[in-house]
């Protein structure tokens, strides 16, 4: 016992006393191993092609100001002013703005059952395409992130450096990071069969013919049809659905790797195909109200 001290003797200074030192972990290892790198590395051209996360912001902004004004002129030009007034050939005086102009409770009151219906529905739409924006500008705040921490580059320099530049620090931080465990090291290559994985398969499908951009109109003969309408839809059903054939991004389903069960699969596809039609068809009245809204104001200052 004699070789032992007594915790008595021990002296401890008073500054490190129950002081316990903690190294964290740099911030930039949080991009190790990441699972769905084709939306990472899509999202990170994205970010450099729209100039940063506040163009991006600003953006989203505009577009969702952009809705509800349409929306809003639609509304107040069909209820909102007095054409009974306005174009009145036997009045005997020239009509005012107070008179043709209706006040708000006015307007209200002249709604139809059709446009209250049509206001819902453009309420529940800009619902969802202002969570939908929200919810890519949280990810999007994680590729600033990466693009501040990893890659060191602040987002008023994005403009002085081209994609290539941008591939070979990303290349540089896979060799730091792994943030692909598959390949120790990347190439340009690797990176863009990530970002155009869906767009390749696409291609493949319209090679082999499986998937026909064209039509036979008659008398003018074969046309390409190929629309960002019918694009949408396409991607819906090939990769956006729960019940779509790639379970996500990267991955085919399994059961679509075994060749005894490709009938089955094949009619549930059919059917799938049917259910996005009627879709369509539903959502047909109101797609073509609003383009051919967003058409007639996107192009009056022109045509003026």
């Amino acid at each position: 016992m004699q070789n032992y001290a007594s915790l008595q003797e021990t002296h401890d200074t008073p500054d490190d006393h129950g002081i316990l030192f903690h190294q964290a972990e740099p911030t930039r290892s949080r991009w190790n191993h990441v699972e769905d790198l084709d939306s990472f590395f899509s999202r990170i051209y994205k970010y450099h092609q729209n100039h940063g996360f506040r163009c991006m912001l600003l953006r989203d902004i505009f577009d969702v100001n952009q809705f509800v004004f349409v929306v809003f002129l639609t509304v107040w030009l069909v209820h909102g002013i007095n054409y009974e007034i306005m174009f009145n050939p036997t009045a005997d005086h020239k009509p005012t703005l107070h008179e043709i102009i209706r006040g708000f409770d006015e307007t209200f009151r002249k709604f139809k059952p059709l446009t209250w219906f049509c206001v819902i529905i453009a309420s529940l739409f800009l619902i969802l395409k202002i969570l939908n924006r929200f919810y890519q500008l949280l990810q999007f705040w994680d590729i600033k992130q990466f693009y501040n921490t990893a890659l060191g580059i602040q987002d008023n320099e994005l403009d002085n450096l081209n994609w290539h530049e941008i591939q070979i620090k990303v290349r540089a931080v896979q060799l730091e990071q792994q943030m692909c465990i598959h390949k120790r090291e990347l190439t340009e290559l690797d990176i863009y069969h990530r970002i155009l994985r869906q767009e390749n398969y696409m291609v493949a499908l319209v090679n082999k013919r499986l998937l026909p951009p064209r039509i036979n109109v008659p008398f003018i003969g074969e046309c390409v049809y190929w629309t960002k309408a019918l694009k949408l839809n396409l991607q819906i059903l090939l990769f956006w659905s729960p019940w779509s054939p790639f379970e996500n991004p990267w991955h085919l389903r399994e059961e679509y790797k075994r060749h005894n069960l490709r009938h089955e699969l094949a009619s549930r596809l059919g059917k799938q195909i049917l259910w996005l039609a009627f879709t369509n068809f539903i959502l047909a009245p109101a797609i073509l109200v609003w383009e051919v809204l967003y058409t007639f104001f996107y192009y009056t200052e022109s045509i003026r």
